[in-house]
């Protein structure tokens, strides 16, 4: 299960972030992409026969574009540094001059893919591979980009490896050619059957995944399944009354989306997305806005407007729309994000200072994250907690906001009480976090306390949230970071 605390240790994860599929492109006698938002294909040189027409392609007959240049220009649908695209096509000239197939810059660039006089794949004419292209024949190519790496799989079978900076995506309104003119300014004529972006680098197993059967994804008309179990708090994942106006929730269940991935640079200004990866979720006909989509899981923030009482939950994956759900929601709904190692068992913390993580020292194998510390907090310690539910704040925001930074922030309108060991503790601040939607932070210092695990729980409008949730507390003769304790 994934929560709100992976994006607050997404820098820490120390490795890459998986791929997730954000444009398809089947050239069902249409240039433009599955995907709801994703920007249609341009067709370049019109005049030179570009065309929706029916060829057998890996034993199958398919409606195919025949075309002399295709344009994609992302906008904010790529990392410039790190995508990868696949491509099912043939060349149906006999030409053996040098063709290029995918290019990231105008004119007669050499950043990018081609293929040489002699029918081998090349990668910005530093790196030429040992696959023979079968002239006339289909084949898959996928182009993985991942910071300075480059690699190229031609049926499924790593071809090429470029260690270089030439295939990243330059300028604000970056453009991919495909098949554009050669050197010469000659069109090059080939038939595509289907193209594929994906944001990040696929891996080889998914390369080989995709070549064995490339219609297989996204061809499928299964309608989203979930149930009210499935409907869940989006921090502690409890079932009982999962729902509260602008208060993270996740749904699990089968054929949710297409695509694994989450909003990073989807937003619309300061606005969270309420379609993500062709997915959207209903509350009441409501939409609600999506942090996270895979086939399996959802998680989001609810919309405003719902009021405590039954809740009809529709998903909605490409247009089609699941049975809908009668789910519990009320009126606010505190609850703490956790870390995910050993059962969820410790609050999301951080210390005040940004110095540390507030957990067990071993808690994840490392003694730093992001050259911060993790220790567990110290009586006099100043640390803030993320929670989600807390209801209105003074000022009040829409939903799916970005909380502007404001003198004395977004306190919630409460009122808020906080229990830590079952001692009552006084809150510096609660209410919403700078710059996250939906995420609220309580602040607080730690009493004095001895030793151990320590239960946090707090309360708003006499709501509690769920219990087992601690703040692990050691007793070292400290006060405070860095200031010891008089005897």
């Amino acid at each position: 299960m994934r929560n709100l605390s992976i994006f607050l240790l997404a820098a820490a994860a120390a490795c890459a972030q998986p791929a997730s599929l954000v444009a398809t492109y089947p050239f069902e006698n249409s240039l433009a992409a599955l995907q709801p938002g994703a920007p249609a294909l341009l067709a370049v040189n019109p005049d030179t026969g570009n065309a929706f027409v029916s060829d057998t392609v890996l034993g199958q007959t398919r409606t195919v574009y025949q075309l002399a240049g295709l344009q994609l220009r992302p906008g904010a649908l790529l990392n410039p540094n790190s995508y990868s695209v696949e491509l099912l096509f043939a060349y149906t000239e006999t030409s053996h001059a040098r063709r290029r197939i995918l290019d990231i810059a105008a004119g007669a660039s050499h950043d990018g893919l081609s293929l040489n006089s002699n029918n081998r794949l090349e990668l910005s004419r530093l790196r030429t591979g040992a696959y023979a292209y079968p002239s006339g024949q289909y084949v898959h190519l996928i182009l993985t980009v991942d910071a300075n790496q480059a690699r190229l799989y031609a049926d499924g079978n790593l071809d090429l490896e470029l260690d270089a900076a030439s295939l990243q995506l330059a300028g604000p309104n970056p453009v991919l050619h495909l098949f554009p003119d050669d050197a010469a300014g000659n069109p090059a004529t080939a038939r595509i059957a289907l193209l594929r972006v994906y944001s990040h680098a696929l891996s080889a197993e998914q390369a080989a995944t995709l070549a064995a059967n490339p219609f297989t994804a996204n061809t499928a008309t299964e309608v989203p399944s979930f149930t009210a179990a499935g409907v869940r708090n989006g921090a502690s994942f409890g079932e009982a009354n999962p729902i509260a106006s602008n208060a993270f929730f996740s749904i699990f269940g089968s054929a949710l989306s297409d695509a694994t991935g989450d909003w990073t640079g989807k937003f619309s200004g300061s606005i969270a997305p309420t379609l993500l990866n062709g997915t959207r979720v209903l509350m009441n006909d409501r939409p609600a806005f999506l942090s996270y989509t895979s086939p399996g899981q959802l998680n989001g923030v609810a919309p405003d407007g719902l009021t405590a009482g039954p809740v009809s939950v529709v998903v909605e994956r490409n247009g089609v729309r699941s049975t809908p759900v009668t789910v519990q929601a009320r009126a606010v709904n505190p609850a703490f994000f956790t870390f995910e190692p050993r059962n969820r068992r410790y609050a999301a913390t951080l210390s005040l200072d940004f110095s540390a993580y507030i957990a067990p020292a071993d808690l994840f194998g490392v003694s730093t994250i992001n050259n911060l510390r993790i220790r567990p907090a110290r009586p006099g310690d100043f640390i803030g907690v993320y929670g989600m539910g807390l209801g209105p704040t003074t000022p009040n925001l829409p939903t799916g906001t970005l909380p502007p930074v404001l003198n004395g922030g977004h306190p919630a309108v409460g009122p808020v009480q906080l229990r830590l060991g079952g001692q009552a503790v006084t809150p510096i601040y609660a209410g919403l976090a700078n710059n996250l939607v939906g995420v609220y932070t309580v602040s607080f210092q730690v009493p004095t306390l001895p030793s151990g695990d320590h239960e946090l729980i707090v309360t708003v409008n006499g709501v509690s949230s769920p219990s087992g949730v601690f703040i692990p507390v050691v007793r070292d003769n400290v006060v405070g970071p860095g200031l010891p304790t008089p005897d």
